[in-house]
């Protein structure tokens, strides 16, 4: 049998071209499988979720129709030839040689490869939901992370602040709050688990679990549904509805006649975990979600804390003119290596009144909007402030077209927002706010983007 690294090469020219008539600025997965018929309900899942999808036969000896330009993503969904990831993984690191590609192993089976080769990884049975889900997290982690790496490369180069990413993430014992009645196959996993030093807690009725999530913080929670399952259910649902919980993954355990897959998924749980799967194999899957919980809230406290007196606007908590001029210069220049899209939006505000309003009240209004705005947009877009009336939002791995969503969601929290006018005989009042968006062009390096955006702006609110 020819080893897929050994026929990959030498078939690189032979691949499937890039024949769309349109650019697709959507994010690629690219799914390698050895089933096809698997990877059908992943796909529609993931088309759901607005990617692109790529995807490649691997018959056991040769990887075919692989395509030529690099994916954001790929997805090994593999069930015969599980053994072979490693190949198929070096073979496709080595053709795509520019940034890192995240990379997740959907698998039949557990075997003795070593999975550190993947950034994640789900075992079957899996859901085609929860794969999409895993990819869709993936993603929006690992662009997290570079932003995040970029940011602190301006604080240090351009700024001269000594700022450096904290290791405390991994630093401490996991903490897994089990819920439900104890029965042998949850004991048999909660044993495991304290085996691996993760901290343990165990609610056994609804009611002291509510207690838990409340007081204290949880990397996960294992809940179980073996008997009955509607605890279990209504319990993820009601942490989906809690802006503190959403994040905090749930996990079922069930035994091999649980039906309610669909109803699982859709209330909120992250996994469905069956009973007789070996325990090694269980407490993995717990801990790998613990572990991209902790990553996730260790980096939104990063985004939260970088910055420093050089680089923030001190009355809307925005980024300042200073700051985004440099590290747009940063990021322009890795987007265009990485061969990716960036899109900015600009906002400018004025008053819905014709009556003066009292000294700083109108200040106040336009800084709050800032900070409005920096919280309807993802940890990794960068809001400053360039003026008194002007905001600008990069967009890293975004085009334009894709953000009307976002810019109508800001104008629409703008619009119906009254901000009191600290006069009892003057009425409340809001603020309009003009916005326009653009892209990032080939031609253009990072202060002709600004500016672009910046005339743009003034010429609308005009």
């Amino acid at each position: 049998m020819v080893n897929a690294l050994d026929t990959l090469a030498p078939n690189i020219g032979d691949m499937t071209p890039d024949v769309s008539p349109e650019i697709d600025m959507r994010c690629t997965v690219l799914i390698v499988t050895d089933n096809p018929a698997i990877v059908i309900p992943i796909a529609e899942y993931l088309l759901a979720l607005n990617y692109n999808i790529l995807d490649c036969f691997f018959d056991g000896a040769v990887l075919r129709a692989t395509p030529k330009k690099r994916p954001d993503v790929i997805l090994f969904c593999l069930t015969d030839y599980v053994e072979k990831a490693p190949d198929l993984q070096k073979a496709l690191k080595t053709h795509y040689n520019t940034r890192t590609i995240p990379s997740i192993g959907s698998l039949s089976r557990t075997t003795n490869i070593d999975v550190s080769i993947f950034d994640s990884v789900v075992y079957g049975p899996a859901h085609p939901s929860q794969i999409a889900n895993r990819v869709d997290s993936m993603l929006r982690l690992f662009a997290m992370e570079r932003e995040i790496t970029r940011r602190v490369e301006t604080l240090n180069h351009d700024f001269g602040i000594p700022y450096s990413l904290s290791d405390k993430a991994l630093s401490q014992p996991f903490r897994v709050l089990f819920i439900g009645k104890a029965t042998p196959e949850f004991m048999v996993v909660i044993n495991a688990l304290q085996d691996k030093n993760v901290e343990v807690v165990a609610a056994f009725t609804t009611f002291t679990a509510f207690d838990f999530l409340h007081e204290s913080q949880f990397d996960a929670v294992v809940m179980n549904a073996l008997i009955d399952a509607e605890p279990a259910l209504s319990i993820s649902e009601t942490m989906r509805r809690n802006s503190r919980l959403y994040h905090v993954p749930t996990l079922f355990l069930v035994d091999d006649l649980f039906r309610q897959e669909e109803k699982a998924f859709q209330s909120g749980a992250r996994d469905i975990i069956h009973a007789t799967s070996p325990t090694d194999e269980i407490s993995g899957r717990i801990l790998e979600l613990a572990n991209y919980h902790r990553i996730h809230k260790q980096l939104k406290e990063e985004f939260d804390n970088v910055g420093g007196l050089k680089c923030i606007e001190p009355e809307s908590k925005t980024f300042n003119d200073a700051f985004f001029s440099i590290h747009m210069n940063r990021v322009c220049e890795e987007i265009k290596t990485a061969n990716s899209t960036l899109a900015i939006m600009g906002l400018k505000l004025s008053p819905n009144t014709e009556r003066p309003l009292a000294e700083g009240v109108l200040a106040k209004a336009k800084a709050d909007i800032g900070g409005m705005v920096k919280n309807l947009v993802r940890m990794q877009d960068i809001v400053a402030r360039i003026d008194d009336e002007t905001y600008l939002v990069a967009f890293p791995d975004e085009v334009a077209s894709n953000l009307s969503s976002v810019k109508d969601r800001i104008a629409g929290i703008v619009d119906c927002t009254a901000f009191d006018s600290l006069n009892p005989d003057q009425p409340s009042f809001t603020m309009s706010i003009t916005t326009v968006m653009t892209d990032l062009l080939e031609h253009e390096n990072s202060d002709m983007l600004i500016g672009k955006a910046l005339s743009e702006l003034n010429i609308a609110s005009r």
